[in-house]
């Protein structure tokens, strides 16, 4: 009887202390003073995520010495480590970056701002308008042909209007970036030394094993960055048991 009420007691014991050393901590994700929707927030401990609202605010389990690891397409990363001072926080604000634009990835179109084009029939259409609304004396014959218009001209433009739209060079589709492009423009070097665990002289050879895996490309395809950093741990996991 005495053993079972140990176990029971430092069961109870354990789980209230773990209980006290975790908590949903409450926070907001700023860029420039304003909120930002739709960033990813994973713990990189518990392996949970979760994503900002309309107005930058997020919720999320942790413990002390936990790691947040903020992911996004247009900001830069930034990870956090939960230490006394965040724990006890009622609210956390964290401030993120904009990445910068590279010029290589900016298309200058050259478009006209005039969007709409005035053509000789709608010149005539308009001078129709008028003359249908023009006030004219009763049983008068001025010798002209009420609401008269150069309809050869009027087909004439509207037939010059199509050919133009057909000839109107169709925008072709962006490719979906490839495995190492998409890993190159989410990851910087940090991810891999810090996050992964990895060595220098390991990382273009666990981007080699990476990219061996089928779901390499349609996870960059899909372009989820949350998805992929739970790919790339799960291979991380395997590439350390590999006999190198």
């Amino acid at each position: 009887m005495k053993p079972t009420l140990l176990f029971t007691f430092l069961l109870f014991t354990t789980t209230f202390c773990l209980a006290q050393n975790e908590k949903v901590v409450t926070g907001k994700i700023v860029c420039e003073g304003k909120g930002i929707p739709n960033i990813d927030l994973v713990n990189l401990t518990t392996k949970k995520s979760t994503t900002t609202d309309s107005q930058g605010h997020f919720s999320i389990g942790v413990a002390l010495g936990d790691e947040l690891y903020i992911l996004s397409k247009e900001y830069l990363d930034f990870k956090l480590k939960i230490t006394e001072t965040y724990f006890n926080q009622n609210q956390l604000t964290i401030t993120i970056e904009k990445k910068p634009i590279a010029l290589e990835d900016v298309e200058i179109v050259n478009k006209s701002s005039l969007k709409v084009q005035i053509t000789q029939g709608d010149i005539d259409a308009i001078k129709l308008s008028k003359q249908a609304n023009a006030l004219k004396v009763v049983n008068v014959y001025d010798g002209t042909i009420e609401n008269g218009v150069d309809f050869v001209r009027m087909f004439k433009g509207i037939s010059n209007w199509f050919k133009n739209k057909d000839k109107e060079p169709q925008q072709k589709p962006v490719p979906p970036p490839s495995f190492k492009d998409f890993l190159s423009s989410h990851y910087d070097r940090n991810f891999y030394l810090n996050s992964l665990k990895l060595k220098p002289e390991e990382i273009e050879l666990f981007i080699a094993y990476c990219e061996a895996d089928t779901r390499a490309t349609v996870l960059a395809e899909r372009q989820d960055v949350l998805e992929m950093a739970d790919f790339l741990f799960e291979k991380k996991k395997a590439f350390q048991k590999l006999d190198r």
